[in-house]
């Protein structure tokens, strides 16, 4: 018997199944702390030069208070955006001041244009007015070196891309229980050396070892959870594991509001790892995995716990036989072998290929940019972050209830263009008393992100044929993951001119909808099975079909018309 139709004997979603699932989808919480903790372990307080002690004698200074005068020598520069780094020199300032030969009050109004000597400030006073001490504030990322926190995020989408390639090909070989706890393990270290880091240099590596831990942790607990539940249930069971996430998401403001020091930020989003140890007494490995290795004996022992859990009844001849219904049809799917040169044998196929990679680069672009460049907002970051995360619930919510309703397509074009239009609107309002309405917008874009790159996970694993599906899904991840990359690098854009953050974002994200609508429709679809279906679809299929994603595994029956 194929282990799909004894799922439904034993119960797609039974007593069994929703306690692991609850217990396993846990885990993203930890996972979605250390995706975005950088918005306030790297929080860019605001800063001045240090400036030195000045003798403020004489009559000149009587209407001059230290503060003014510190304000002054500490915060020259005639960009903005480089104000605090560098500093007119004190000797000059008092001197030209006692020999009468300029006012106090006009060389403050002269301001960066003053003619006084100016000197490359090397000690830096920080602002506590919104962040506590973070790694821009302890290793002073300011200035010459303040492309070092930009770049730290870079790496950690970097150590994410690895972790996704690393843990989904150890998994594959050794089983998901162990590369679970491996994936804890590498965690808990990781985030407990960078808490302790002495200076970047060290903080850096073990940062993007949390990258790849985060990832990699989360997408094995991902397909344990969608492989535990029965084909009805898997889409279902993956945005579940989401919507934990973004549980860990909206609380991670929250966390970080109270503790404000980022080595205890790190230490609090870390330590709770060591919870999820107990679950080696009862997590069993994957039936699906289990059969896919011919490890035929262990399975039946879990199929039978499952069962006395459920409290329904297998027979030995229910078990005599079990089998991976996905292996039997894998081996008959794959007499020839496939490479992701199929994907660009033809026209038809590259130009699909490209769009759905595009549109994955665009949406993690975007997502992750929006929730690390809340700080550029204006306003609360801690708030800002706290609702760009709550957004995400009702997104999903809606994706589960309208998708089937309304297909992929229309809402992919539509979510991206309406999220894109949002973006561009934001970066135009200014700060201030327009503020709100510009953290509105922004929090729509979020919203409609959500729930495009929802749709985009699906849609791209029902567009891939079946033989070339895990390749297809496999450069769509690594795309993410360029996207995530490249995030942080725009997010500085706005150091050049406010609003380009926004209109990259948003122009990106409109292109992308665009481009969505060249994307076959594919609800109530049979999925393509050999490339040929994609180049010449069939009105109609007879089959059952299993998907297995990095986002959920889909089942749908399809009859003939």
């Amino acid at each position: 018997m194929h282990f799909d139709d004894l799922l439904k004997i034993l119960g797609e979603l039974g007593r069994y199944q929703k306690i692991r699932l609850f217990l396993i989808s846990m885990v993203s919480i930890v996972c979605a702390f250390h995706a975005f903790n950088m918005a306030f372990v790297g929080g860019k307080p605001s800063f001045k030069c240090t400036t030195p002690k000045v003798n403020l004698t004489g009559s000149v200074w009587e209407n001059v208070t230290k503060n003014e005068f510190y304000s002054f020598l500490g915060n020259v520069s005639s960009n903005k955006k480089k104000r605090g780094c560098s500093i007119f020199n004190a000797e000059h300032t008092v001197a030209l001041v006692e020999n009468g030969n300029a006012t106090f009050e006009e060389l403050v109004h002269l301001g960066p244009n003053s003619p006084l000597p100016q000197v490359t400030c090397d000690d830096w006073e920080y602002s506590r007015a919104v962040y506590g001490p973070t790694i821009v504030s302890e290793f002073d990322l300011v200035c010459d070196r303040k492309w070092l926190t930009s770049m730290s995020k870079t790496l950690y989408f970097f150590g994410r891309l690895l972790g996704a390639v690393v843990f989904g090909q150890l998994s594959d070989i050794f089983g998901r229980k162990p590369m679970y706890f491996v994936g804890l393990l590498m965690l808990l270290i990781a985030g407990c050396v960078a808490a302790a880091s002495p200076n970047i240099y060290v903080f850096l590596p073990f940062y993007i070892l949390q990258g790849a831990a985060q990832t990699g942790l989360f997408l094995v607990a991902f397909t344990m959870c969608t492989e535990l539940v029965g084909p009805n249930y898997r889409v279902h069971a993956g945005f579940m594991i989401q919507g934990f996430y973004s549980i860990g998401f909206l609380s991670l403001s929250l966390i970080a509001y109270l503790i404000r020091d980022w080595r205890y930020i790190e230490v609090a989003i870390t330590v709770p790892v060591v919870l999820f140890a107990f679950y080696w007494c009862f997590l069993t490995e994957s039936v699906r995995w289990l059969l896919s290795k011919n490890k035929i004996d262990e399975a039946r022992e879990i199929v039978k716990k499952v069962a006395e859990v459920n409290k329904v009844t297998v027979t030995d001849e229910m078990l005599a036989g079990l089998t991976d219904k996905r292996k039997d049809e894998a081996e008959d799917l794959n007499n020839k072998k496939y490479s992701i040169i199929d994907l660009f044998r033809t026209c038809k196929m590259a130009i699909l290929s490209f769009n759905v990679w595009f549109n994955w680069l665009v949406n993690a672009l975007v997502y992750y940019g929006l929730s690390l460049g809340s700080d550029n907002l204006g306003g609360d970051p801690y708030i800002n972050l706290f609702i760009a995360g709550a957004v995400e619930i009702p997104a999903y919510i809606l994706c589960v209830l309208l998708l089937n309703k309304l297909g992929r397509k229309k809402p992919l074009c539509g979510t991206m263009i309406a999220g894109g239009i949002a973006c561009i609107i934001s970066g135009f309002l200014s700060k201030g008393e327009l503020e709100p309405v510009k953290i509105t917008f922004a929090m729509i874009g979020k919203f409609m992100i959500t729930i495009s790159y929802a749709i985009i996970y699906l849609m791209a694993a029902e567009v891939f044929p079946t033989v070339v599906r895990n390749i297809g899904m496999g450069v769509s991840s690594m795309s993410a993951r360029i996207g995530g990359m490249l995030a942080p690098q725009i997010l500085e854009l706005g150091n050049v001119w406010g609003p380009l953050t926004f209109l990259v974002f948003g122009g990106l994200a409109f292109a992308a909808g665009i481009l969505a609508l060249f994307l076959p429709e594919t609800a109530g679809k049979p999925l393509p099975q050999t490339i040929e279906d994609v180049l010449h679809p069939k009105k109609s299929l007879v089959t059952d079909v299993e998907l297995s994603t990095e986002n959920g595994d889909l089942n749908e029956k399809e009859k003939r018309k």
